[in-house]
This record gives structure tokens, sequence and C-alpha cells, in this order.
């Protein structure tokens, strides 16, 4: 175990919660578990109703440990940031109440960034997990063939996919300082706030996996709240602030390149759609995606494929996820 010094811990840890009671616990426990123990947790507590704050008690005598309680609930964006002003580190990391960490996590990323002081932010590979825990997917990087993540200078390649997950991330605080947290006028500003950093700082990648990410049904990740698509995608809504923030964009990228990240934006919304059984909505986001990349056939059949009955559609759904993939896999190629 690595030796706590000093007064102030290096590392802070934001935790947001909602309604944790069924995995905070497997959290934090992977929190204690790390090799590298210089770090604070700050849980915020957004407005939960069952037994979340009595179990982040729980674990106050075994470690350094700061609460903060919304009575009402604010959004995971307010609460992120909430965390962020209430941390003492240099480091920043968050980890969500039905996510965890490996062992190694922290050490591998202290390590990194001591060893790369020109480096602002780095992310790992992760892995996924059912409802119980379970590995559903051993590395995510392998399973989608992406083993080979971009390092240093990335805005252009994170701008056409958005390949870093939250929980495997260590940034340092003046990177947040200069740019500002999480937009809380977006339901989740994590990706916005990437490519902030990206656009200015240096951003790496370790091949190694770090993290675990858990797939159930009630997470807020999987939510599509609207059926208005410029709405209901933070994707589209990051991209549309990064046009605004930094125009020059628009000339270094090219009309051409920056519809075709719209497109898959619009093309994967409608697949949760389809996915619903919304064929309606699903209709609405494909008519955007072909506006903004006319020649791309796939979309045409998706099309037309929402007049079919919901029951052919369901029993194509492995072969719908693997066009949907290689879709992805095109767009972020066009650069």
């Amino acid at each position: 175990m690595t030796e706590v010094t000093g007064r102030k811990p290096r590392v802070s840890i934001t935790m947001p919660v909602l309604n944790g009671e069924k995995y905070i616990n497997e959290a934090i426990e992977s929190i204690l578990a790390q090799t590298y123990q210089d770090f604070e947790l700050i849980v915020v507590d957004d407005g939960s109703t069952d037994r979340t704050p009595e179990l982040i008690q729980r674990f106050a005598s075994r470690m350094r440990l700061k609460c903060v309680r919304h009575p009402e609930r604010q959004g995971i964006a307010k609460s992120v940031n909430d965390g962020i002003r209430n941390s003492s580190g240099e480091l920043i990391a968050f980890l969500d109440h039905d996510d965890a960490w490996l062992p190694n996590f922290l050490q591998t990323q202290v390590d990194y960034l001591d060893r790369h002081p020109d480096v602002a932010m780095v992310h790992s590979d992760f892995q996924t997990t059912d409802a119980q825990g379970d590995v559903l997917q051993p590395s995510v990087a392998a399973s989608r063939k992406r083993e080979a993540r971009p390092s240093g200078h990335v805005f252009r390649q994170l701008f056409m996919d958005s390949f870093i997950v939250g929980n495997s991330v260590l940034i340092r605080k003046e990177c947040i300082d200069r740019l500002g947290g999480f937009d809380e006028n977006i339901r989740f500003g994590d990706y916005l706030l990437w490519l902030r950093i990206a656009r200015h700082y240096k951003v790496d990648y370790v091949n190694k996996v770090l993290t675990q990410y858990r797939q159930h049904a009630v997470q807020n990740t999987q939510a599509v709240p609207d059926a208005d698509p410029d709405r209901a995608s933070v994707g589209i809504q990051a991209i549309k602030k990064i046009l605004e923030s930094y125009p020059e964009v628009r000339e270094e990228l090219g009309e051409r390149i920056i519809g075709k990240r719209f497109a898959t934006l619009y093309f994967d919304l409608a697949y949760l759609w389809i996915s619903a059984g919304v064929f309606r909505n699903a209709r609405v986001c494909l008519k955007k995606a072909i506006r903004h990349w006319p020649t791309n056939l796939t979309y045409y059949i998706f099309f037309a494929g929402t007049f079919l009955p919901k029951s052919v559609l369901a029993s194509a759904r492995s072969a719908l996820r693997q066009v949907t993939s290689r879709v992805g896999r095109e767009a972020a190629n066009a650069l």
C-alpha cells in the first residue's frame, strides 16, 4: 500500500449518487481496495430517498470522506461539480456509485501522470459487468477491436468518436480550474468536458483494463427522455456547444466530416428508439442522419425497416448491432 503523506490528499474522487443502496457498498469498497491510498472521497447524494445516506456514513471511519447532500434532486452534472468544488486534491477522478475500480487503477494512472508531466488527462480500457457484477466483456477495447486508442493531441479523433469512459479518467485539477467543470445544462457533461480538455491539452490512453462499468436496466445513461433528438442526445448537444465555443473547428475539420459526426449521433439515437420499439421517433432521427450523410445506404435500410413488424426487427437485433458498430467505425475513420 502506498503511504499517505501530507495533510491534503493527492487525489480527490467524486461520486454522485441517487438512491444507490444496491451498489454503493461495492463501489466504495473498490476504492478502499486501491493499492494507492493518498485520496479522499467526496460523495454527493442527490436527494436519495433510500438507505444511501446511512450506507455512506458507515465508511466515515475507514477513509477520508466528505458528504454533500442535496435536499432535492439537482442532476448528475451539478452533483459532479459540487464534488469537484469540495475537493482538495491536485488530481481528480470520477466513480459512479454503480461502477467499480480494479485495485491498481489509481496507482497506474497517478504513476502515468507523474511520468508524463505534459499530459493533462489519462484514461484506460475497461470491462463491462452485468447487474450482478459478472464480467460480460473482459476488455471493451478488445471486444470492439479498438485496442490502439490514440494518445496526445486527440481532439480530432475524440470529436468523431466518444471513446473515453468516465470512471477510467484521472485529470489534473488545474485543467478544470481553467476550463470549468461539467456543463450543467447537459444531463451528462462528461463528453463535452473531455472535448474541451482535449482541445487545450494532451490526453493519453493506458492500454490496461483498470475499471468496471456495470450495465443494468435502471442506469441513467440508458434513458432516452425526449422525443426531440437534439435534446435527447448529449453527444449532439456536446458537439453543438464545441462548434459554438470553437468556431474554427468548422474550418479545421470541414462540413463533410462534421456532418458525418452528427449523422452517426442521430443514428445511435435511432437505434435506441428501434430497440425500444418506438419507430416513429426512430424515423425522426434517421431523417436527420440521412440529411447529414445522404450517401450512407445503411440509414435508408434502417428507415425502411422501421415499417416492418416489431417481431421481425426483434429477431434481427444482433445483425443491427453489428451494422451500428460498422457505421460508427466508418465515421471515426473519416478523418
